[in-house]
C-alpha cells in the first residue's frame, strides 16, 4: 500500500512535468520521497548491531533536488523541503530512533541492501552533483539573470531608422538592448541565443511588442510621426503561441493604433516545421491588417517555395548581400534577389547600407526602403522622435 501511494504520488509529479509544471512536478516529487523515507527508517530500516541503518542517506539526494529547482523556481515551500530533508538526515544519522509500530526487515535481508543502497545514494549523488553543475553552470547563471532582467526592467528598445528613396525616415525596426547593471549593454548576439534555448522569448519578445505599440500609440499623437511604422521582430517560440495573435490585436486596439504602422518581420527558419501553422497565422495577421516582412532573406533555409503562398508586404535584403555589391557577383546576386521581390510585387527594403554608393546601387536596383548606419544608428525612441520633428521643422 506504501509503496503504491508513492508511485502514485511520484506519477503525479511527473504528470504536472509533463504538463510544463516542472516545479510543481518536482515539488510534489520531493514531498512523496521524504514521507517514504521517513516512514521506512521508522517502521523497516531499524538499526542494530547486525546493519546500520541506511535509507536515511537518500534525505540528502532529495535536499540537493530540492536546491537545484528553488535556483530555478525559487519558493519558500522549496526551502521548507530542503530544511527537512537535511533535518531528516541528521536526525537518523545521529540517533536509533525507532517506533513501537516497527518490523525491522530481516537482518539478512538488510546485511545486504545497506551496501546496496549504501552504494546507490552514493551514484545518486554524484549524479546529482553532475545536474547542478549543468543546471547551474555559466549559462544557467545567464539564463536566471535574463529571467531577472525581465522582472527588473533591465531591457531597452533602440530604434534604427528606416528611409526612402529620398532618405525620408518612413519608419524604423526595433532593436533589443539588454542593460546589465554590472556588464553594462549586452550584444543581442549573446543574450539572445541563450534566451531561445531557455524558451524566454515568448516573455522577452512580449515587452518589446507591448513597449513597441506603446511607442506607436506616443507617435499617433503627433502629425510628425502619426505615419511611421515600426518593425518588430518575432521569435518562432513567440510566434506560435496560441493567444499570439489575439494578444496582438488587443493590444493595438486598447492603444488605439492602426494595424498596418506595426510590421512583424519573421526570418527563414521559421519555414523548417510547422509550415502550414506558420503560413495560417501569417493570414491571419495579415487579415487584421498587420504587415508582415521576410527578414535576412538569403542567409536561411529556402523560402522560395512558400514566398508566392505568404501574405507578405516587404523583402528584406540581408546586409550580407548589400556588402558585397562592390564585387560583380555580389552586385549580380543582389540585382536578382530584387528583381525576384519585384516580380512577387513585394516591396524591398535594403539592410546595411554603409556608404553612399551601397545606397544609390541598391537605389538602382529598385529598392523603396533602406536602413543601416549611412542613415543612422539605433537610438533611444526619444531620440528618434527629436530626429524626426527636426527633420519636419
Amino acid at each position: 500500500m506504501v509503496e503504491g501511494l508513492l508511485f502514485a504520488t511520484i506519477s503525479g509529479g511527473w504528470l504536472a512535468a509533463r504538463q510544463g509544471y516542472m516545479s510543481l512536478g518536482m515539488l510534489i516529487s520531493q514531498v512523496a520521497c521524504v514521507l517514504f523515507i521517513f516512514g521506512f527508517s521508522l517502521l523497516f530500516d531499524v538499526p542494530n548491531d547486525a546493519a546500520p541503518r541506511v535509507s536515511h542517506i537518500y534525505f540528502l539526494i532529495v535536499a540537493l533536488a530540492g536546491f537545484v529547482n528553488h535556483q530555478l523556481d525559487p519558493s519558500r515551500f522549496q526551502l521548507g523541503i530542503i530544511a527537512t530533508s537535511i533535518a531528516g538526515f541528521i536526525l537518523f544519522s545521529a540517533s536509533a530512533l525507532d517506533t513501537n509500530l516497527a518490523t525491522p526487515l530481516p537482518d539478512d535481508v538488510r546485511a545486504i541492501t545497506s551496501w546496496v543502497n549504501a552504494a546507490m545514494s552514493v551514484l545518486l549523488l554524484c549524479g546529482g552533483l553532475m545536474l547542478v553543475q549543468y543546471k547551474l553552470g555559466p549559462e544557467s547563471r545567464y539564463v536566471r539573470e535574463l529571467r531577472h532582467a525581465l522582472a527588473k526592467k533591465q531591457f531597452e528598445l533602440f530604434l534604427q531608422p528606416q528611409v526612402d528613396h529620398a532618405g525620408n525616415v518612413i519608419g524604423a525596426e526595433a532593436l533589443l538592448r539588454w542593460k546589465h547593471p554590472r556588464l553594462g549593454y549586452i550584444p543581442p548576439d549573446e543574450f539572445i541565443p541563450v534566451a531561445e534555448r531557455a524558451r524566454l522569448m515568448p516573455g522577452i519578445g512580449g515587452w518589446v511588442l507591448d513597449t513597441s505599440i506603446e511607442t506607436l500609440r506616443q507617435w499617433r499623437d503627433r502629425p510628425e510621426t502619426r505615419d511611421l511604422a515600426l518593425s518588430v521582430n518575432v521569435s518562432p517560440d513567440q510566434l506560435f503561441q496560441e493567444d499570439f495573435v489575439p494578444r496582438v490585436v488587443a493590444a493595438l486596439s486598447q492603444a488605439c493604433v492602426e494595424p498596418h504602422l506595426l510590421k512583424l518581420e519573421l526570418t527563414e527558419t521559421m519555414f523548417v516545421s510547422e509550415v502550414d501553422q506558420l503560413i495560417s497565422k501569417i493570414r491571419t495577421l495579415k487579415q487584421h491588417g498587420i504587415n508582415i516582412a521576410l527578414d535576412d532573406f538569403g542567409t536561411g533555409y529556402s523560402s522560395l517555395s512558400y514566398l508566392q503562398e505568404l501574405p507578405l508586404q516587404q523583402l528584406k535584403i540581408d546586409r550580407s548581400f548589400v556588402w558585397a555589391v562592390s564585387t560583380e557577383r555580389g552586385a549580380r546576386l543582389a540585382r536578382n534577389i530584387c528583381k525576384m521581390g519585384h516580380d512577387l510585387g513585394l516591396q524591398i527594403l535594403a539592410e546595411g547600407i554603409e556608404t553612399e554608393e551601397q545606397y544609390r546601387f541598391m537605389l538602382d536596383c529598385g529598392c523603396s526602403a533602406f536602413q543601416g548606419y549611412y542613415f543612422g544608428r539605433p537610438v533611444a525612441s526619444d531620440a528618434l522622435t527629436r530626429q524626426v520633428l527636426l527633420s519636419a521643422s
